[in-house]
């Protein structure tokens, strides 16, 4: 996108789509849906702007339209474990970086991200290399946070509160609080 115009009409596009989106609504969605196809695109796009133009976008979403990024994201590292796709898997991890833009002080984000960590070492994906690509498209918070949990050790499903279900289509990945 070249100038204020293109990445104006990218934003308001964006904000019309999520617009009619409900987070619960688009979580209940079959996977995949042409939901999934459309935030992908969207992300996609993201990944194309430069620094300043995703900090421009990033800023102009609300808080809820980001956090439908977030399901998004998890949406897409399903999909990737099933399709075994590094590029679905840094769709996803983007759409993370999007939708913590603005982290609240109480939202754990260490516990969505171990989804990715998690289908990232099954894919044979090197986690450092998959969260510093991904890191390069947030802004300087966001970039740390992602940097230091690509490296971490001892990311587990199990240790986050999630688990792998085995089901007709594929794996899926269920958060619980208990046991």
């Amino acid at each position: 996108m070249n100038n204020g115009t293109e990445i104006q009409a990218f934003i308001e596009q964006t904000a019309n789509f999520l617009a009619g989106m409900r987070v619960t609504d688009y979580y209940a969605e079959p996977l995949p849906s042409p939901n999934d196809w459309r935030l992908a695109n969207v992300v996609g796009r993201f990944m194309a702007l430069t620094a300043g133009q995703r900090e421009t976008f990033q800023a102009a979403l609300t808080r809820p339209q980001r956090s439908l990024f977030g399901i998004y994201g998890h949406r897409a590292a399903t999909l990737a474990m099933r399709e075994k796709s590094h590029e679905r898997l840094l769709s996803g991890l983007v759409a993370a970086v999007i939708v913590n833009y603005a982290v609240p002080a109480r939202r754990s984000v260490e516990v969505a991200l171990a989804v990715y960590y998690h289908v990232a070492c099954k894919l044979g994906i090197n986690t450092v290399d998959l969260f510093d690509e991904a890191a390069g498209y947030g802004g300087a918070a966001a970039a740390a946070l992602f940097e230091e949990y690509g490296r971490r050790p001892g990311v587990t499903l199990k240790k986050f509160g999630w688990r792998e279900i085995k089901t007709p289509d594929g794996v899926k990945y269920k958060f619980s609080t208990g046991g």
